[in-house]
């Protein structure tokens, strides 16, 4: 009897198993076995202002550059594209809906995976792991940051090997 019932395990766990593992048919950015955690450090009033993609990958958002704007104790705001604007609404800590109204983009959920103490550099990432950017408040410089920020988003999963400096 105790054979049976873990000869049934084995077989219930291997169906499990199978059904986890990593599809070959298209290029992930991403490990899905590994879990997205947010900034603790994240302040949306802090982290206002322009921000430049320094680095990212090929499937990304398709923009270049954002203003993020939510005033200090405020849980909405606003996201500006150069072609789009969303409705920002904060989540929980480090993570923030963008709601493009019925715009020709989808809705997406932003998790700040890391942000350093002077708010001049970003890591950024799509919850669904479809997207993620490291984005700066200049154009050039700061390569400590951008090496912390690629630290951070490898430690979240992400394939950094396939992360390509954005040239302007």
């Amino acid at each position: 009897m105790k054979y049976k019932v873990s000869l049934i395990a084995i077989i219930v766990l291997s169906g499990c198993w199978s059904s986890s593992k990593l599809r070959d048919d298209f290029p992930l950015i991403w490990n899905p076995t590994v879990g997205m955690a947010a900034t603790s450090r994240f302040d949306a009033a802090l982290f206002s202002g322009d921000w430049i993609v320094r680095e990212g990958f090929n499937d990304d958002w398709g923009f270049d550059q954002f203003n993020f704007d939510v005033l200090e104790g405020s849980t909405f705001g606003t996201w500006k594209q150069p072609d789009a604007q969303a409705r920002v609404r904060l989540s929980q800590l480090g993570v923030f809906f963008l709601d493009y109204m019925g715009q020709n983009q989808s809705d997406e959920e932003v998790v700040v995976l890391w942000v350093d103490e002077r708010f001049r550099t970003a890591a950024l990432a799509a919850r669904n792991r479809r997207a993620a950017v490291i984005v700066a408040r200049k154009i050039d410089g700061g390569m400590d940051r951008i090496e912390a920020a690629r630290v951070l988003l490898r430690k979240n999963g992400f394939d950094i090997s396939q992360l390509t400096a954005i040239e302007y």
